[in-house]
């Protein structure tokens, strides 16, 4: 019997990861994977495509609405969109965040309110503050941008999640379980590389300024976000990264919100 040409195994891999990309990290219907935890981390090459398609998802909702509804209903549908073709997933992380660190709690303490499916009162106000915070940012930019924008923060935001997990350290140990321990595994330069060229891509769409904006933003939230975590606990989770996508699509709005308003 044959062997199948290199090729086709490759491109069966690699539709395997991307696979395992949308039906990890999104709510798509993609079809069954050949599981493993590598090939989950390796899939993180594909995190911002999916970013991109959700963010495409988003932007047609917005766009069809926007055909027989008022803006501001329009950018609303947008955003719920997202949020129902990732089931929450970057939210709840950022809800996990808040509870976990909002008090003076110790690393185990910390990591254990973030296993926790309850939310807290930290919780429910940094969603009630992420969200307003978005709709109120995309409510002052120019209608005419916000289809890319949605696309261009949701590749490019992802992106800072991978980085993370490239300068820092998995903290929870081998004998706790989570969801997210594929990640001690590590990312490789071949899925660093792929993902940054899906994040970046996207950001041709818009006008230069809001890259140029935008890209100083995330390093910083980056490093901070890093210093804070490996500070009180000894490292990322699941959760931070989660929060820290969130907190790198306010700054990509916030971005397009400042340069458009000069630089239309």
């Amino acid at each position: 019997m044959r062997k199948a040409p290199k090729y086709l195994l490759v491109g069966r891999n690699q539709l395997n990861l991307l696979r395992h990309a949308f039906l990890f990290y999104s709510r798509i219907p993609i079809g069954k994977v050949d599981y493993s935890d590598e090939n989950l981390i390796k899939a993180f090459r594909y995190f911002p495509l999916v970013g991109i398609v959700v963010g495409g998802i988003s932007a047609l909702v917005y766009v069809l609405s926007d055909l027989v509804l008022p803006q501001y209903v329009s950018i609303l549908f947008g955003i719920i969109a997202g949020v129902v073709m990732t089931g929450a997933l970057h939210e709840d992380g950022l809800s996990d965040f808040f509870d976990a660190f909002g008090g003076a709690h110790d690393k185990e303490k910390a990591l254990e309110i973030m296993k926790d499916s309850h939310i807290g009162a930290y919780g429910v106000l940094s969603l009630i503050m992420i969200f307003l915070t978005k709709y109120s940012l995309l409510l002052s930019i120019p209608s005419t941008y916000i289809p890319w924008i949605f696309i261009a923060s949701g590749a490019s935001a992802r992106l800072m999640s991978i980085i993370t997990s490239r300068l820092s350290t998995y903290a929870r140990n081998e004998n706790q379980r989570s969801k997210s321990l594929h990640l001690r595994i590590g990312i490789d330069n071949v899925t660093t590389a792929i993902a940054t060229l899906f994040a970046i891509a996207p950001l041709a769409l818009l006008p230069w300024q809001v890259s140029a904006v935008a890209v100083p933003i995330y390093t910083i939230i980056l490093f901070v976000m890093k210093w804070y975590t490996e500070r009180r606990i000894g490292g990322y989770t699941g959760d931070t990264l989660g929060a820290l996508e969130q907190f790198c699509e306010v700054a990509f709005y916030l971005s397009a919100s400042v340069t458009l308003g000069i630089f239309p």
